[in-house]
């Protein structure tokens, strides 16, 4: 038979249904928890001390009884569950009298203020209590959209009454909101909020860096180091006999001089912006990226476009030498191999077992730079 915290837990457990039914008008009420089979015991007092809990005050619950005859104990009044009359008794057993106080302000004001969201509330008025603090402001935000479905403008430049990041902030819940409030006049084939949205994002950026000065003056760039967007880093007409790109941005400030070479700073979106590189196809390009089921996707993405980027720290002979370094890594669903080659292969394999990734910092430098000079020796 459940006990009283049993019985408050499986209450709690029909809440989110309680509410969603509160949304929609509908009738929950009477809510029934059965209590279950008494415990099987010959000891009478440990029963009746189980049914005497459930009639101690404070729990915010009616029990409903019946008589039953037993062989043991003769004819006993058994409680057969428990009943809560109300969402406001349930509410108030659970200690959540606040909350659907708050939850019904938050459900008014909704409807009056944007009733477009009547089939978000009806399916999902149950997830409000998550969002009370910022209920306002995303209602607010939800009217904006409505009034100027196409704004054209950067998320911390609509003219709403929250904060600059709110809207970053809440993006998860903003978009189920506003795909509700603005129907098909959403770009359906956007996959950033942003452009989901007809909002103006940042254009990505591709961060390069001279690994030889001599390059860097025939390119006339007065800088070493700096960036570009990716649309502008693909457009160039530059000649670079190589190519080195490296994920993580220590790395990238740490390679050695080596002649005729432009590093390019990947940070994860290699594969999707320098695809489109078409002058870097005439580079010899090599990829280093971390041991990892990510990194090896990223290298596989790119030799897709560029058949003939090799690879440096990427192999098995890598792992066996430097895998005391590795730490526990995450299995990257997303991820394609189908472009390795055999010994970047049986490195992936055996980072997979763990998952493992050994990343780019960990192998020494003195080692990585010798290596990584070595890669684009005359072959």
């Amino acid at each position: 038979m459940r006990n009283p915290e049993e019985i408050l837990e499986a209450a709690r457990r029909k809440w989110p249904s309680a509410l969603r039914a509160e949304a929609r008008g509908e009738d929950f009420f009477p809510l029934q928890i059965p209590l279950g089979p008494l415990a099987r015991t010959d000891d009478f007092s440990i029963i009746r001390e189980a049914i005497g809990s459930l009639t101690c005050d404070g729990h915010g619950f009616l029990v409903e009884w019946e008589e039953v005859k037993t062989r043991k104990w003769g004819t006993q009044r058994w409680p057969r569950r428990v009943t809560f009359g109300s969402i406001s008794q349930l509410a108030d057993a659970l200690h959540l009298t606040r909350e659907l106080h708050l939850f019904r302000n938050a459900l008014m004001t909704a409807r009056t203020e944007c009733p477009e969201l009547e089939p978000w509330l009806r399916a999902k008025a149950h997830r409000i209590p998550e969002f009370l603090d910022q209920w306002q402001g995303l209602l607010a935000v939800c009217v904006c959209f409505k009034s100027n479905p196409k704004p054209q403008c950067y998320p911390r430049q609509l003219p709403v009454t929250v904060g600059t990041k709110f809207i970053e902030q809440n993006s998860g819940i903003l978009r189920e909101l506003l795909e509700v409030v603005l129907g098909d006049r959403i770009n359906a084939n956007g996959a950033s909020f942003e452009e989901r949205f007809h909002l103006l994002s940042e254009p990505p950026q591709v961060r390069f860096r001279f690994l030889d000065r001599g390059l860097r003056d025939r390119t006339q760039l007065p800088f070493m180091d700096c960036a570009a967007t990716a649309e502008e880093f693909a457009r160039l007409s530059w000649e670079v006999p190589r190519v080195l790109i490296v994920e993580n941005r220590v790395v990238f400030l740490c390679l050695p001089d080596i002649p005729d070479t432009l590093a390019v700073l990947g940070n994860g979106k290699a594969a999707s912006l320098l695809l489109s590189c078409d002058w870097m196809r005439k580079s010899d390009v090599v990829y280093w990226g971390d041991l990892d089921e990510a990194g090896f996707g990223i290298l596989s993405s790119l030799r897709a476009g560029l058949p003939a980027i090799r690879s440096v720290l990427m192999d098995i002979e890598t792992w066996n030498q430097w895998s005391e370094f590795a730490v526990p890594g995450k299995r990257d669903p997303t991820a394609q191999h189908n472009n390795l080659s055999v010994h970047e292969d049986q490195a992936l394999k055996a980072i997979q077992k763990g998952p493992w990734m050994l990343e780019q910092e960990k192998i020494p430098p003195n080692d990585s730079a010798r290596i990584i000079q070595e890669a684009f020796l005359p072959r």
